[in-house]
């Protein structure tokens, strides 16, 4: 099949093959998916979350106890149960507790409570004063307050730790500490009361609640709650606390009666007994339709890449042939540089002769047709001849190369070598112009000789001339004797 063919095939069987899948069992593999992927992933999420929120409103709670309970070690403090108490130490402790309210965010009061539970010895809150005069101040007693707790929720015996407990009526934090005067006698109960949204106030300058969010707290079990905007603090919190006594559950849905709304409650249990537990609408646990185009999406061009990558596995035998190619010239190449003077052409010659092996060993192992063996023999004779035309120039440059290269002792070889062959052509030089001078010799005595010859024969030649002029002069004498009569 032709490479460009493969892409489209393979998108036509997923194109299929996922009509089929999405038109048989499509809420089926949605609520496979969100079961068994979505709906874990989120759950997780939100209780890591949890757990990071946990940890800080604990290290929050137990900054504030530490930070409470030094206050009670004043002298002035400790005093507080005297009934002659001196104005320094009604001044001192009033300050002291005036520089805690303003420094403490969402402290709303410090009561110090009788160890019978109902006489109140001092309180920062004005609604516990009944009468103030320049020497003492009577206080109502704490249970006059609706709005307490019972004192047997909140009080700590005489050896008993330090507590914190949870008015979910009131939303408040109630910090408990065993009161001893100033000769270490237990006197009664020392109570903190904070705001819950003290810790909202927390969550929100360290960035993990948002602005219009809220925090609750629940007593029994003692909890706390981070809620949505929109939920009734009465109504959830009963569902909490009943799903929180039943026992801790990571994800447990139920509907708000105010607002209509569906929730899912996130909880876990600290090492410390305090649940926590966060409420997020349940549609974060349903898949949206955007989600799903996504995961159809998604699920289609999974099919199509398998496809693709099944139909490929088999390699194009073009793109084999050139990566062999490839590797054969980068061999060559190897070859040709390790190799020097007759070696290399005679390795040449040889790679020259030894095409149609080469060409078999580069179609190794390939199940081509008669079109595609054409195709790949055109594509092997073409870069063979190329190869071959820059391994002969290659070969050539490497030999000038190699000459100019060679070491000292060699170049001297070849000078002294030059030297000789300059004094051998010398002396044939010399011997020719000594030839040259005999043959010269040679030629001037023949010239010589031939001027001597030529000498002798002039002689000769004047001596018959000077007879033939004496045979002549007799008529000589006539002839002028005749011309001087036709003159006349």
């Amino acid at each position: 099949m032709p490479a460009y063919l493969r892409p489209f095939l393979a998108l036509l069987i997923s194109i299929l093959i996922f009509a089929g899948i999405s038109y048989l069992a499509d809420n089926e593999i949605l609520d496979f998916v969100k079961t068994r992927f979505h709906n874990p992933s989120v759950l997780n999420s939100y209780i890591r979350e949890n757990y990071r929120d946990a940890e800080l409103v604990q290290g929050y709670i137990f900054e504030l106890q530490n930070k409470f309970a030094a206050a009670l070690s004043e002298p002035a403090v400790q005093s507080s149960f005297l009934y002659n108490q001196s104005q320094e130490d009604i001044y001192e402790r009033s300050r002291i507790f005036g520089i805690l309210l303003e420094s403490t965010a969402g402290l709303q009061s410090v009561q110090f409570v009788d160890s019978n539970g109902m006489r109140l010895h001092y309180s920062t809150s004005a609604r516990d004063i009944i009468s103030r005069n320049a020497g003492s101040t009577a206080y109502r007693n704490y249970s006059d307050d609706p709005l307490s707790l019972p004192y047997d929720r909140v009080s700590v015996s005489a050896n008993g730790s330090a507590k914190f407990s949870m008015d979910e009526q009131s939303g408040r934090i109630v910090f408990s500490f065993p009161f001893n005067d100033s000769m270490d006698v237990y006197r009664g109960t020392a109570l903190y009361t904070v705001s819950v949204r003290a810790l909202a106030e927390k969550l929100i300058a360290e960035g993990r609640l948002n602005v219009n969010e809220n925090v609750f707290v629940t007593g029994t079990p003692p909890g706390i709650l981070l809620g949505s905007p929109n939920t009734s603090g009465v109504d959830i919190l009963s569902k909490v606390s009943s799903i929180w006594n039943s026992g801790i559950q990571d994800r447990v849905t139920f509907d708000s009666g105010d607002s209509g709304m569906k929730f899912s409650l996130i909880s876990l249990r600290t090492d410390h007994g305090i649940f926590f537990g966060r409420l997020v609408n349940d549609d974060l646990f349903y898949i949206s339709d955007s989600m799903k185009n996504i995961l159809l999406l998604s699920m289609f061009l999974t099919f199509f890449l398998t496809l693709l990558f099944i139909i490929n596995f088999k390699p194009i035998p073009e793109t084999l042939v050139k990566n062999r190619i490839k590797r054969l010239r980068d061999d060559l190449f190897e070859q040709l540089y390790v190799k020097s003077g007759q070696e290399r052409a005679k390795w040449i010659l040889e790679l020259e002769q030894r095409r149609e092996e080469i060409r078999c060993e580069l179609k190794r192992d390939l199940k081509l047709g008669q079109r595609a063996e054409k195709n790949i023999n055109g594509i092997i004779d073409k870069s063979w001849d190329e190869l071959l035309a820059v391994i002969i120039a290659g070969g050539g440059t490497h030999i000038i190369a190699e000459a100019s290269e060679s070491s000292g002792a060699q170049i001297k070889m070849k000078e002294t070598e030059a030297v000789e062959e300059i004094e051998e052509i010398e002396e044939a030089e010399a011997l020719d112009e000594i030839a040259d001078m005999e043959e010269l010799e040679e030629i001037k005595e023949d010239e010589a000789l031939e001027e001597i010859a030529d000498a002798e024969e002039l002689e000769e030649v004047d001596a018959d001339l000077d007879t033939n002029l004496n045979i002549v002069s007799p008529f000589s004498s006539m002839f002028e004797s005749l011309d001087g009569d036709e003159n006349k």
